[in-house]
């Protein structure tokens, strides 16, 4: 859930920051300002200062010292002296800010800031950013260079939810060069970070060189920006209710899967914008556009029998019995060895969930189990089972079929020996002879992995 940010008014006057979070945003258990000692967090330390006792809940000032920077303790001494001076409590944060293999540095440090600080904020507690107008601009433009759609170019919004806590840029409308004015007619101290003045990464060279030339041509160009973002929200918005009404209607199993029948009966854009909001809702990282639609076409196109897959990011859509299947990419063997299990819960190891024994009727005998030995593998060649009160026994991939386990999951779906004899095949059946019939057993579940 986020609030679009509108361009107006500037929230540099004190009353305008009461009015937003006493009155306009949700009411939070506490406030944290992230204060990196720069000229913008500074003004928001101060404004918040100004206003704090006519706010409904404490606030503190929270820096984060980076480590990348020779002089990075220096500017956390800074933000300590700043925040005795006015009596605003702060907590000072440490993190190891280094990029990993394929991360730019940018993205490593903001990583671990946010992180850091969401660890010491708890659930209902609210963090104001000193993000202005420009760094709207910035983004508006990255986005745009990525080919971006309107959810993207919506760029950052006022509030949103953040892990059940809030972030708000309460500054946004504000421009680089009003909170410049703003903290010199205070008098207000600050510390500069030279890696701003980089034109290297990509914000910076937007920053010291493209904006800069589209505000010589078209002196509005960071405001006009920003009002596009503040569109592009709106549109955003009117997508997304479309596409979870959409998924009411095509989800399965509270959406944890998705009918074909309904998905592709969208036309392109809707069932695009459909595929897209139900992979996030699952936690899926989201699919390139030219993945996006090779999905779709594999999903709506694919003969009956074929077993369409689209990998990305660890993980891999499926097709099943008119489903889409969310699934992890990686692909697990199971163990040819035999586990005991005494019954309890069993986490059967990576890749392959766990197995739970479940008082049920019909279960397992009790006395059966007693009295054999009693163990987990998976499936054998030539394996057969004879499921209680079914007749006749089946092979494998007859079972799988009657109980609906999709091709992919056959060879890790556990099967219960007792003494090394097909018992029960997790989750769907109990084999003769060691059915309780109607006295309660075992019934073991399988909980396949996320």
């Amino acid at each position: 859930m986020s609030w679009p940010a509108d361009t107006h008014p500037t929230g540099l006057e004190p009353g305008r920051i009461v009015t937003l979070l006493n009155d306009e945003l949700p009411r939070a258990a506490s406030y944290w300002i992230a204060y990196s000692g720069g000229v913008d967090s500074s003004v928001l330390l101060h404004l918040m200062a100004a206003v704090r006792e006519r706010l409904g809940a404490p606030v503190t000032a929270v820096h984060v010292d980076h480590g990348l920077q020779r002089d990075s303790g220096l500017w956390a001494e800074h933000c300590a002296r700043q925040c005795a001076a006015i009596g605003m409590p702060l907590v000072a944060l440490a993190v190891d800010a280094r990029a990993r293999s394929g991360q730019s540095p940018e993205a490593a440090a903001r990583a671990a800031r946010y992180a850091a600080i969401g660890d010491a904020m708890q659930a209902g507690d609210m963090l104001l950013t000193a993000h202005h107008l420009e760094d709207q601009a910035e983004t508006v433009l990255l986005q745009m260079l990525r080919g971006a759609g309107v959810e993207g170019l919506s760029a950052m919004p006022l509030c949103r939810d953040w892990y059940g806590r809030w972030l708000v840029r309460p500054l946004l409308a504000a421009s680089r060069d009003e909170i410049l004015a703003w903290a010199r007619a205070r008098g207000i101290a600050w510390v500069d970070d030279p890696s701003n003045a980089d034109s290297g990464p990509e914000r910076n060279y937007l920053r010291h060189t493209v904006l800069p030339a589209l505000t010589a041509r078209w002196p509005a160009a960071a405001r006009s920006l920003a009002r596009s973002a503040h569109l592009c929200a709106q549109a955003a918005q009117t997508v997304a209710e479309q596409a979870d009404a959409d998924l009411t209607r095509a989800g399965v199993d509270a959406g944890a899967r998705l009918r074909i029948d309904v998905l592709c009966a969208l036309e392109p854009a809707r069932a695009a914008n459909l595929l897209r909001r139900w992979l996030r809702a699952r936690g899926a990282p989201a699919l390139p556009a030219a993945r996006l639609d090779q999905a779709l076409h594999q999903l709506c196109q694919a003969r009956a029998d074929a077993q369409p897959l689209v990998t990305w990011s660890g993980h891999a859509l499926r097709r099943f019995r008119g489903e889409a299947w969310l699934v992890s990419g990686e692909t697990v063997a199971a163990p040819q060895t035999l586990r005991r299990w005494d019954g309890r819960t069993l986490d059967l190891g990576p890749g392959l969930g766990r197995l739970e024994c479940r008082e049920a009727a019909p279960g397992i005998d009790p006395g059966r189990w007693r009295r054999g030995v009693v163990e987990v593998g998976y499936r054998r060649p030539g394996m057969r089972f004879r499921p209680a009160g079914a007749g006749a026994s089946r092979d494998f991939k007859r079972l799988a079929h009657e109980y609906g386990i999709p091709p992919w999951l056959r060879d890790r779906v556990p099967v219960i020996f007792i003494d090394g004899e097909p018992a029960a095949l997790a989750g769907c059946c109990v084999c003769e002879p060691f059915t309780a019939g109607d006295r309660t057993g075992c019934w073991p579940v399988w909980v396949p992995p996320s």
